[in-house]
């Protein structure tokens, strides 16, 4: 019996210090937790000021193109060319873009001119007048209140079978009696 006092004693130590081991696992666990969440949130914040910096940038550097675009330093004589020329481009874009409109506005409007032109000169020669009126749509009506119930469907009644078609005798006489 004093074997088995010793296994027990021993077995409770073993569970004591694995026990004990988990404790401090699960410490270091939620230490590396959050050192990753902190590393998370930093690189985030990082991305954040990184943005603002850009801005920042775009802003100061608008301010100087509109300062000294005429006479950049030489540093910022190419940047500012570079703008100069896709500042054309856009220009001569939009133009385009205004041009194209503008000939399908006249486009369209030479197509209803030529349409109604067809349509008076049809008129005229069949001696008709079409006049076209286009009507609204009428707005719908709310509902009065709740709608009936429906009366179910009567049953249907089975047809009767159709009596069996008997083949029409031919012309010729024939001395046969034939049944109909």
């Amino acid at each position: 019996m004093a074997g088995f006092n010793d296994f027990l004693t021993k077995a409770g130590a073993l569970a004591s210090k694995a026990a004990d081991k988990a404790k401090d696992l699960a410490g270091v666990a939620a230490v590396k937790t959050k050192q990753v969440s902190r590393i998370a949130k930093l690189n985030m914040d990082i991305s954040s000021k990184k943005d603002d910096m850009k801005k920042a940038y775009a802003e100061l550097g608008r301010i100087y193109y509109e300062a000294h675009h005429d006479a950049p330093d030489e540093t910022c004589a190419p940047l500012c060319a570079q703008i100069d020329e896709a500042a054309a481009a856009v220009a001569a874009m939009e133009a385009e873009i205004a041009q194209i409109k503008e000939a399908m506005a006249a486009e369209a409007e030479a197509m209803d001119a030529d349409l109604e032109d067809v349509v008076d000169a049809t008129e005229s020669e069949a001696g008709v007048e079409v006049e076209i009126e286009v009507e609204e749509p009428a707005a719908p009506e709310a509902p009065a209140g709740p709608a009936a119930p429906e009366a179910p469907p009567a049953p249907e009644t089975p047809a009767e079978p159709a009596a069996p078609e008997v083949p029409e005798t031919p012309a010729e006489p024939d001395d046969t009696p034939h049944w109909n």
